[in-house]
Formats: structure tokens, sequence, C-alpha cells
């Protein structure tokens, strides 16, 4: 029988900064998960604040309310809290979720005074969520991480939070479509995904991006192939195609020549682990290699699902 291990952050993902946060960043929809709130499954790392700070991830509920992520390795320090306190209220957001190793007892006695106020308050209050984090895999597979809420508000204030997000979800594509500024943007948003859809693909709504998904080996048997954006960004999950959302790495999507032929297609400098490119990217002329690079991420997908499959019956 196969024995799941557990090891430290470091263990697994050698880089806080340029390894851990843009690997959370794709795994919103999990944090999510484990503390009852929707999150978007795909956030913002290293957003810029005034002051020359960044917040470690922007996160998005599925009415486009905004969470704001701390994360560090090891034990929570106040520099975390205080700092994600202050990016929550600076943007009023509607939590703070602070994700780290270990919660101090201290803070986890602040987490839950901000709470009791946010529940007399729910307009100006801030929710916090304390979050543990750890390394999980089965023998000599890639590291997932693994989440466990420690601290959240309570029942009460947990269903407001959700009910909020619940008022006006973008509940089709129409809206999404809405959204766009440039004409000639949005022609070419239409034209990718009308392209995917005829293939048998298919498409799922974020607050301001539509992700294109393809069968491949994962939980739920679909994977991110890139995400559109409204102000015509494409976002590139490399770090997904490696395996580091999944657990299950797609060897032909992590060859150098693979990379290599990406970064010249959206005009990445070959280092960034999920890679946005600059907004205005996707024009009409740049659609066919689009739809082709998001074809040959969904047929690696396909032959890596194949492969699971067998290993599995055997």
């Amino acid at each position: 029988m196969a024995r799941l291990q557990f090891g430290r952050l470091t263990e697994a993902w050698k880089g806080e900064a340029s390894d851990f946060t843009p690997l959370l960043a794709e795994q919103l929809d999990a944090i999510g998960a484990e503390i009852g709130i929707d999150l978007a499954s795909i956030g913002e790392s290293e957003v810029q604040t005034t002051g020359g700070r960044r917040i470690d991830i922007v996160a998005q509920g599925e009415d486009g309310s905004e969470f704001v992520i701390e994360n560090q390795y090891g034990r929570a320090d106040h520099d975390h809290l205080t700092r994600g306190l202050a990016y929550a209220v600076a943007r009023r957001a509607r939590g703070l979720i602070v994700l780290a190793e270990e919660h101090r007892d201290e803070f986890r006695a602040v987490a839950n005074y901000l709470n009791d106020l946010a529940e007399l308050d729910s307009e100006r209050g801030i929710a916090v969520w304390l979050v543990e984090a750890r390394a999980v895999r089965i023998e000599d597979s890639p590291w997932a991480p693994l989440f466990a809420a420690v601290v959240e508000p309570n029942v009460f204030t947990a269903t407001v939070e959700q009910a909020k997000q619940s008022e006006s979800p973008l509940g089709s594509i129409e809206e999404f479509w809405d959204q766009f500024n440039s004409p000639m943007v949005l022609g070419a948003a239409q034209q990718v995904l009308s392209m995917w859809l005829s293939m048998g693909h298919r498409r799922r709504l974020g607050p301001n991006h539509v992700v294109l998904e393809a069968a491949g080996p994962s939980k739920n048997g679909f994977r991110t192939v890139v995400a559109v954006y409204s102000d015509g960004r494409i976002l590139v999950p490399f770090s997904s195609y490696a395996g580091q959302n999944s657990g299950i790495p797609i060897d032909s999507l992590t060859t150098a020549e693979f990379r290599s032929n990406a970064d010249a297609l959206f005009g990445f400098g070959g280092s960034e682990r999920q890679a946005r490119t600059a907004p205005g990217r996707l024009t009409p002329e740049r659609t066919d290699a689009l739809v082709e690079f998001c074809t040959e991420v969904a047929t690696a997908y396909g032959g890596a699902d194949g492969l699971a499959k067998d290993e599995a019956s055997q």
C-alpha cells in the first residue's frame, strides 16, 4: 500500500515568493473549499500597493469581491498579519486569509476578535481566516499543499459572506462579454471561445475571465489550459502544466522546447511560473496561434490522462 508523506513547505517548494505564492494563486478553489467561500480558481499574485509593498495574492469571489491573502513559511508573524489587515482595509476587501505552517495563540485571539467585530458590523468589518498549510505526497509523487482552517468566522458570519457572494454572480457569458471595452479584443475572444467549444472542450467563467479547460488527469477530470481576461490578457499556468496543483506533471509541457515556443508566442521571459501577458495581447491576428497552442496543451492532457488510467487499472 502506498505511504502518505508529510513535509515542510520549504522541503516541497524552495522559494516562498518564487514557488509557493504562484502555486497558491492557482489553488484558490482548494483554499476556498477549505474555508467555505467560493473563490475564483485563479488569483493575481504580487499585487503592487502604495508605499512600494506588495500583496501576496488578491483573490476574487464570484461577484468580484476581493479577498487579500498573505502567505509565509514557518510560523505566522506580526508583519504578515498587520500588513494583510492594512491591505484589506485599504482595498475594502471582504476578507483576509493568512496562510502559514503555524499560527500563534495570540494571533488566533486577534482573528477571533476581528471576526466578532465583523459580525456586529458586516458592512465595515473584515472577516479573517487563519489557514495552516503543509506539504503532502504519496511516496515519490510530486508534493501538493494540504490546507486546514484553524480560525474562521462563526457560522452566522460565514453564511452572510456566502450569501453576499451569491447576490450578483457572473452567471452568463453575455455578462462576461459586456466587460470588454475594446471591440477588437472582444471579437478575438469570442472567436477563440467559439473555436474552443466547437472542438468539444469546455469553459468556466470567473469574475473577469473565462478559463479554457480540457479533459486531463486531475481530481475532477479537467485541467486549466489558459485563461482569457476581459482586458485582453492571457494567463498561461506553467506551474499547473508541471503538476503543482494536481500532483501530476505533463512531461511534454515541461520541456525546454515547449517553454521556448510558448515564451515566443506570448512574450514571456522564460522564468514565470504563472505567466500573464500585458493587457490587449489578444488580437484577431493572434487567435489562430492561441487556439493552436491550447490544442497542443489539450492533446498532451489527453495523452497523460490515458496513461494515468492505464496505470490505475493495473
